[in-house]
């Protein structure tokens, strides 16, 4: 069972990490890659980008040497541990797991002997995977693409978030500068994730009356020369000096000067993570009666030791300042030992307590994904004296997309839905171009909503063709009117929300706890959000889905739909809440839970549960398919099982199907030439509409 499971899980995750020692007079790493998308243009370099070099996105010095289908480059050790991403040459082209998805960085601990470490890319992002589907909220401009910084006699874009309420307003508001500005605001335009920013920020003025004004100050290829005071004889010059005298006295005046702020150190904080938290620590210091908060994530400290000297010689001159540090336990080499280091400084050399917050996160990595769980807490005690109410309820802002590419109807949208149950998330409303507020719909939901309606913003360039398969079937009489909610899925997490929960309760606890040592070992989180995940659609989206639109709120008018996972927690939630849907549709369902192997003990635990757990058929209706080939051929033996629990609880061929598509293959294309018989047979209309 356990030797099962770990390949289950490694299968799933498509990840390797395999190691060879050997003996060597220098300590180097041999990187490896040597399993690729099947896509792969053996034609196109591919370059190793990370903190050891500037996160560049693909310098000439790290691109790999290929040999046949082979690629590797051999890296001498410099700072004990690196982090980092392969490319093809660029942020555009980053990798990207199976979905297109962003993925956490890579990192690597340099070992005490030399080795070869082998690893596999997923997927890589396309331009326009990169940049797919804009998460930049409306009250995020562009001051300016191509500010001048004289100090360095360049150009950098800077951006700037407002609060909901500043046009309505008069007053003036905190600043905070932060560096890495691509991934502050927008997945669109970051190269590891965005810190969701915004999205925080308009949550918090909701609940907590917190408004700020933040300035996000795009990165260069001089990213490591830029947030350094410190000259590194691996790295080059510094011109960290150069660039916070261009914050402090060349961007801040011409902020100052177009927006309504309180220019004054206490209401302007720095904020920044790796080499972004090293050249906050320097400004902060350095400019104390400029910038009276930091917010210093993971810094980078190992890159000089110079910066201890520093920090103790500044103590005085910053004795007012406000400072919050940030650190994961899990990001290797010296980073906590150090940033421990800076800390015993300030708490021994008379630094006040009170403005000294600091944070060790045991399961923390150096990452995007920590730093964004981490800033909402920050944020709140750095401008603590600026809170002014709490708990107030949020309400999603839905608004048309006019960009989309639909054959029929229009598309609504609420980008990062709040819920106190999952992670935000977008959520879509397709409405038929018959929609009238005065009438009432049927209404489907769906998961995976990113790649329902428009092919131009999904990972692999399909779609559904929802609009225009629902268009056809109502305007032919076939289906009642209906409109359709997409819930987009959560990056990293969608396995842990799609799974259902309790059918893993129906393991016993050997298997269980197996199972469980095996995906801490493999990093893989095996803390189930289905529960949650129903709970936000029941508790919170349907409500607000049933008072914004004209819908038919009873059970047989709500449906619920979705394919391989989308199929298990569609077929979970009509198990679950029997009361509020009437009928599932399940393409292609991942019977088999992760990937398929022999003794696999999720099918049989997913079937235990719902022959416990089916609704009556007097009341309901599922649809089940799946084809037989790629990752469909797997379900093909669980056809016959399936159809036994199903004719024992007493459901006919009226509210039941289970339907094989000879050739079919799992994806989009594949589902959305058969999307109209599950529509059809849910929502028929045998007499018109």
């Amino acid at each position: 069972m356990k030797t099962n499971f770990t390949i289950i899980l490694i299968a799933f995750l498509f990840f390797s990490c395999k190691t060879e020692k050997k003996a060597a007079t220098t300590k180097v790493a041999t990187i490896v890659i040597n399993t690729l998308p099947p896509d792969h243009d053996f034609n196109k370099d591919i370059y190793i980008s990370g903190d050891f070099e500037g996160w560049s996105g693909g310098k000439t010095e790290f691109k790999l040497e290929r040999k046949d289908k082979t690629y590797s480059i051999t890296l001498p050790k410099q700072q004990k541990t690196i982090n980092f991403k392969f490319t093809l040459g660029n942020w555009d082209s980053v990798e990207t797991d199976l979905n297109g998805e962003m993925m956490e960085n890579r990192s690597y601990t340099f070992s005490e002997i030399s080795e070869t470490v082998t690893f596999a890319v997923q997927n890589w992002a396309s331009q326009k995977t990169a940049q797919g589907i804009s998460t930049k909220q409306p009250n995020v401009e562009t001051f300016e693409e191509n500010f001048n910084i004289p100090q360095l006699n360049r150009t950098r874009k800077i951006s700037v978030y407002l609060p909901p309420n500043y046009e309505a307003s008069t007053k003036s508001y905190p600043v905070l500068y932060m560096h890495d500005g691509q991934n502050v605001f927008d997945k669109a335009t970051s190269y590891s994730g965005e810190w969701e920013v915004d999205e925080t920020l308009n949550k918090l003025h909701q609940t907590h009356g917190l408004d700020l004004i933040v300035i996000a100050i795009d990165n260069s290829e001089n990213r490591m020369q830029e947030y350094t005071a410190w000259e590194n004889k691996e790295f080059g010059k510094s011109e960290g000096k150069q660039y916070v005298d261009f914050i402090a006295n060349t961007l801040k005046p011409a902020i100052d000067k177009k927006y309504r702020t309180k220019s004054d150190s206490k209401n302007t904080a720095i904020m920044g993570s790796s080499m972004g938290g090293l050249i906050s620590q320097y400004a902060v210091f350095q400019y104390p009666n400029v910038f009276g908060k930091a917010g210093i994530f993971s810094p980078s400290f190992w890159f000089s030791d110079k910066i201890i000297p520093f920090t103790k010689s500044r103590i005085a001159k910053a004795k007012n300042s406000k400072l919050y540090y940030v650190m994961g336990e899990k990001e290797g080499g010296n980073m906590v030992i150090d940033m421990q280091k800076i800390i015993h400084i300030l708490e021994t050399n008379n630094f006040s307590k009170t403005n000294l917050n600091s944070k060790f996160a045991p399961n923390g990595t150096h990452s995007e994904a920590f730093w964004r769980s981490e800033f909402e807490e920050a944020i709140l005690w750095l401008f603590s004296e600026n809170i002014q109410q709490k708990n107030i309820d949020l309400k999603p802002m839905m608004k048309e997309v006019t960009t989309a590419k639909l054959a029929s109807g229009k598309l609504m949208r609420a980008v990062d839905f709040p819920s106190n149950y999952v992670k935000p998330r977008t959520v879509e409303v397709w409405l038929p171009t018959n929609y009238s507020a005065t009438k009432k719909y049927n209404v489907v939901y769906m998961h995976d909503g990113q790649n329902l309606f428009d092919a131009t913003t999904t990972w692999n360039n399909q779609e559904w063709k929802i609009d225009e398969t629902a268009a056809k079937l109502m305007n032919e009489g076939k289906v009642h009117d209906f409109i359709v909610v997409a819930i987009y899925s959560a990056p990293g997490l969608r396995w842990q929300d799609y799974f259902p929960q309790k059918a893993f309760g129906y393991m016993n606890a050997t298997t269980q706890e197996e199972i469980r040592a095996t995906s801490k070992k493999n990093n893989f989180s095996l803390e189930f959000n289905g529960d949650d995940y129903l709970k936000f659609l029941t508790e919170e989206l349907k409500p607000y889905i049933d008072q914004t639109f004209a819908t038919k709120t009873e059970r047989e008018h709500t449906f619920i739909a979705g394919s391989s996972m989308g199929g298990l927690i569609s077929m979970y939630a009509i198990c679950e809440y029997p009361e509020i849907f009437g009928g599932t549709a399940c393409l292609s369902t991942h019977w088999i839970g992760m990937m398929p192997v022999e003794d696999n003990p999720f099918p049989t635990a997913i079937f235990e549960y719902m022959e416990e757990n089916l609704p009556s058929p007097a009341t309901h209706k599922f649809y089940f398919d799946y084809g037989t080939k790629t990752l469909d051929q797997h379900y093909i033996q669980y056809a016959e099982k399936i159809d036994v629990i199903f004719r024992k609880k007493g459901y006919t061929s009226e509210n039941y199907k289970n339907l094989v598509f000879e050739g079919a293959d799992h994806s989009e294309i594949s589902w959305q030439k058969r999307l109209h018989i599950p529509f059809t047979f849910l929502l028929k209309a045998p007499n018109g509409h």
